[in-house]
Formats: structure tokens, C-alpha cells, sequence
């Protein structure tokens, strides 16, 4: 009974103390911690966010290489097509000819 009667006695003094020293009124505390809490997560969204566009960016990079790699690879068998054609051109305009 003794413990009981301290431990309520302790808890009335102590929110009476934490009332007392709070430094802004509860409504302003509240208003504090859901803006500390806004702030961290858009940090944390920011940074996911951050991340995203940095995986994105390698992704559109190596896209582009092999978009790069696709273009050399069809102008080259292009030129090739164009030269095979013009050696076909020739040999049947020398042929026609003789």
C-alpha cells in the first residue's frame, strides 16, 4: 500500500513538474513534432526519390549504348549492302558489255 501510495504521489508530482517546464504549450509541442516529423520524412522520400532517378539514369545510359551499338551495327550493314551492290553493278554492267 505504502509503494502504491509513492509510485501515484510520484506520478502526479512528475506531471506536474513536465507541465510546468515544458517550454511551449501542448497544442505548440504537438504542432513541433508533426513538423519535425513532415520534415524527416520528406527527407526520406526525398532520398528514395534521389535514389530512383540515380537507377534511372543508369538505366536510360546503358539504353542509349545499345541503342548506339544497334545504329553502328546497322550503318556498317548498310554500307556493306551498299558496296556488295555496287560490285554487283559493275560486274553486271561488264557483263552486259562483253
Amino acid at each position: 500500500m505504502r509503494f502504491l501510495f509513492g509510485f501515484v504521489l510520484g506520478a502526479i508530482v512528475g506531471a506536474a513538474w513536465a507541465t510546468l517546464m515544458a517550454p511551449a504549450p501542448g497544442h505548440e509541442t504537438r504542432q513541433r513534432l508533426e513538423e519535425a516529423w513532415r520534415e524527416r520524412t520528406s527527407e526520406e522520400t526525398r532520398a528514395r526519390a534521389q535514389e530512383a532517378i540515380g537507377k534511372a539514369r543508369e538505366g536510360v545510359a546503358a539504353a542509349r549504348h545499345r541503342l548506339e551499338e544497334a545504329l553502328r551495327a546497322g550503318r556498317e550493314a548498310q554500307e556493306e549492302a551498299e558496296e556488295e551492290m555496287r560490285a554487283q553493278r559493275e560486274e553486271a554492267i561488264k557483263s552486259s558489255g562483253e
